[in-house]
């Protein structure tokens, strides 16, 4: 998959998840960083054998499982 911006609409809101680059984190197995409407919510692991659509579906789940938590 390629590791450019990506736009993924959950309940109606769409949120852009793109490649986190730090120079100070340069140690850290790479994540992908997910916000919107340039709101900073988290990092996702990032997972070098994945098709966009088994990216789409795990960002989903995150979305879901973060606001889940979130609301308990």
């Amino acid at each position: 998959m390629r590791s450019g911006r990506h736009l993924v609409e959950w309940q109606g809101e769409r949120y852009t998840v793109e490649p986190l680059r730090s120079q100070r984190a340069t140690s850290l197995p790479p994540v992908w960083a997910v916000s919107r409407k340039g709101e900073f919510i988290g990092t996702l692991p990032s997972r070098s054998e994945e098709s966009t659509k088994e990216f789409e579906v795990r960002c989903v789940a995150w979305l879901r499982d973060l606001y889940r938590s979130a609301r308990m």
